[in-house]
């Protein structure tokens, strides 16, 4: 189930039916990319373009270990809060 839901959100976002080169080495290029931007758009997603905007600053300062704590802690709140409202529709249920 947990393998089947990036395939069918990609396939209904992006539009993606078929792959639209021959070959096996075409195909897995397509196919690279096509994850690559799924990925990107879920990244954007989860932690948002202002914490995204921060990441490629210190990546490029090579100053990447201040902005993980930051990540890791955003993204902690994002969990919580998540379960904390799962926890209280399923009580309305």
């Amino acid at each position: 189930a947990l393998a089947e839901h990036p395939f069918g959100t990609i396939k209904q976002k992006l539009g993606w039916s078929h792959f639209l080169v021959r070959g096996k080495t075409k195909v897995a290029g397509e196919n690279a990319l096509i994850m690559l931007t799924y990925n990107f758009k879920r990244l954007l997603n989860l932690i948002g373009i202002k914490l995204f905007k921060k990441l490629v600053k210190a990546s490029k300062n090579g100053n990447i270990e201040d902005i993980k704590q930051e990540i890791a802690e955003y993204i902690a709140v994002l969990v919580f809060f998540k379960a904390f409202f799962r926890q209280k529709m399923c009580l309305y249920i």
